[in-house]
């Protein structure tokens, strides 16, 4: 057992600072990949945000020209309502009442053409 140990320390010596040395190489390596990685991942955040202003200032110039075309005043504060207190809808009329004043207004007519005849 002990001529086991012996050639376990012997490789852990001879091997082990080229393992070490090893292991902070990729870690490094690892750690730029990292680095490189996010700052590409901010870079396409903030071009994506730099069109998305661009492309907001397009939709507003193109709204205001619509509105303009339309009439619309958007710097308005609160649009015109509507004012229905004087309205008063007509009566409402059965069908008899119709064909009654349809009649009369028939009759009426006759009684002109009659007058202007004599």
């Amino acid at each position: 057992m002990e001529l086991g140990k012996i050639i376990r320390e012997f490789f852990r010596g001879l091997l082990g600072s080229r393992l070490a040395e090893h292991m902070e190489v990729e870690l490094l390596r690892l750690r730029q990949d990292f680095d490189s990685r996010a700052q590409e991942y901010k870079n396409t955040i903030a071009e994506l945000r730099a069109e998305k202003s661009v492309l907001n200032a397009k939709i507003q110039l193109y709204e205001m020209n619509v509105h303009a075309r339309v009439g619309i005043d958007p710097t308005r504060t609160r649009p015109e309502k509507p004012n229905f207190a004087n309205f008063t809808s007509p009566p409402v009329m059965t069908s008899w009442q119709k064909t009654v004043m349809e009649h009369e207004a028939q009759m009426a007519k006759e009684l002109e053409e009659e007058r202007a005849k004599k």
